[in-house]
């Protein structure tokens, strides 16, 4: 959801929103990496823990997203740009 939402902010001129939502995503990520070296699927909305719920997934390939919406915010991959 976080992805998606990035992206959509990416369409209209609310830099401090992209900028908030990428730090925040960034940090949720790196909280369940460093903490237990998982990426899940989702977070919980209140705590950020990954694994609160049982059928929670400990390494969902969509959890990665989090770690994209950053580095796309500081320039290092750019979905939308022109090709060479």
């Amino acid at each position: 959801m976080n992805f998606l939402v990035y992206l959509g902010l990416r369409n209209y001129d609310l830099p401090d929103a992209q900028r908030m939502l990428a730090d925040k995503s960034r940090q949720l990520l790196l909280n369940e990496w460093e903490g237990k070296r998982r990426v899940h699927e989702n977070y919980n909305a209140e705590t950020g823990v990954g694994d609160d719920v049982r059928n929670s997934d400990s390494f969902y390939s969509w959890g990665g997203l989090l770690g994209l919406i950053p580095l796309m915010e500081h320039g290092y991959f750019f979905p939308d740009a022109p090709e060479d």
